[in-house]
């Protein structure tokens, strides 16, 4: 009897690690320590939500067993991490007492209150005298659901904590009484594995981040000036010790027209643009979407400041740091765009664009089939490296190109 009761306690609280949602905040570095929105995708079912930067996202986990929190109604602790004190805004269906505690990680009760709550969201109003995690348990008719939350700082004196009565109503402290309610919808589905995509933005600055969390956590988004001499500012992400550009460059200083070709001398085309107009040429589709197509002289000066065109070796750097080129290329695909669906899951967040490529033999070629890359490595005298991507292939695939031929560019972040 005592085994079964051991094993079932083991059981209940392996079920409330796994079926604890995530809730993870953002933190601005570099440029702008304000995050003003992110907008958040599960690459695996396609779902996103915006919020505002400040705020918390939950990732609501997805399991084969009902979570808790699905038993007892929506709760949500914010900010999560706090600094000595916290909101809990719990929901229930119809009046009932409920009992909520605090526990510290050797199971310690540090806090309690019983109250007697309302039809709709109950907020309490937590404060934690000691930084640390801690546990927060709610119990009411329909089962017990547990919180974790994380306190990294204080200047509390004691462990309390405060029943503020129901959300919007008239017998609700009135010091809490403008204090947003928890619930704005900053819900996303999650099943464990799940590749989350953040896009993060501050101003003219936008940061990508994939993770797959297992845990609440903070992320510190680092804003990265990325600016061309045209003005524009691009998209930017971490892979591994590197920081790519997100998007195909666009600096237009000029345009050529296809007629034109040469490997000494620098030439710029726009996708399928055959005139020698560059506000034309900005004002076409394919510029907007895919950038410029240079060939290798243009590529090798066209990076913004603080940025350059990465070498052969450091486009492997970048493939072998996400599994090498037999799995990188759909890793490194945009998630739609691609003909025939050939397109990857971008869970590297380098987001490859099918721009296509310009040659003297071929024309402009490749639009949503193909994304050609160059990197700064000769190969000989007349020709250069680089690496593509192909709509039926998920590899990455090695580029030995003419250098006369327009290819597109991404711009490694200077160390």
């Amino acid at each position: 009897m005592k085994k079964q009761a051991t094993l079932l306690i083991l059981l209940f609280g392996t079920i409330t690690v796994l079926c604890q949602d995530i809730q993870v905040t953002f933190t601005g570095t570099g440029e702008s320590t304000v995050v003003d929105s992110v907008r958040a995708t599960n690459l695996s079912t396609n779902e996103s939500i915006t919020l505002p930067g400040n705020e918390t996202l939950v990732l609501a986990l997805k399991t084969a067993v009902p979570s808790i929190e699905e038993l007892t109604g929506n709760g949500m602790v914010f900010p999560n991490p706090f600094s000595g004190k916290a909101t809990f805004v719990m929901s229930i269906q119809k009046p009932q007492t409920v009992f909520l505690k605090v526990q510290n990680l050797v199971g310690q009760v540090v806090a309690n209150t019983t109250a007697l709550a309302q039809p709709g969201e109950n907020e309490f109003t937590l404060s934690v005298a000691t930084s640390g995690i801690y546990l927060i348990s709610l119990t009411s008719d329909r089962g017990t659901a547990g919180y974790k939350v994380i306190c990294t700082g204080t200047t509390e004196s004691e462990n309390r904590i405060q029943y503020n009565g129901k959300v919007g109503s008239s017998d609700q402290n009135p010091s809490q009484s403008g204090r947003q309610s928890a619930q704005t919808g900053y819900t996303l589905g999650y099943s464990a594995g799940d590749i989350i995509h953040y896009r993060c933005k501050s101003g003219v600055y936008t940061t990508i981040i994939t993770d797959s969390p297992t845990a609440s956590k903070n992320y510190d988004v680092e804003f990265v000036a990325c600016t061309d001499p045209d003005g524009k500012n691009y998209c930017i992400v971490r892979i591994g010790d590197q920081t790519w550009m997100v998007e195909n460059l666009a600096y237009l200083p000029a345009v050529s027209p296809p007629s034109e070709q040469s490997i000494t001398d620098k030439h710029y085309y726009v996708y399928d643009y055959n005139g020698t107009t560059i506000s034309e040429a900005k004002a076409t589709g394919n510029f907007e979407y895919y950038g410029v197509l240079y060939n290798w002289e243009a590529a090798m000066a066209a990076c913004p400041a603080g940025w350059y065109l990465p070498s052969s070796a450091e486009w492997l750097d970048l493939i072998d740091y996400i599994g090498g080129s037999g799995n990188a290329g759909n890793k490194m695909k945009s998630t739609s765009g691609w003909f025939n669906n050939g397109n990857g899951n971008n869970s590297s967040g380098f987001n490859g664009l099918p721009g296509g490529s310009f040659s003297s033999s071929s024309g402009f070629n490749g639009l949503v089939s193909d994304a050609k890359f160059w990197s700064s490595s000769p190969d000989g005298t007349y020709n250069a490296k680089g690496r593509s991507l192909s709509y039926n292939y998920g590899v990455v695939i090695m580029l030995y190109a003419g250098r006369m031929v327009g290819c597109s560019v991404r711009c490694l972040k200077d160390k």
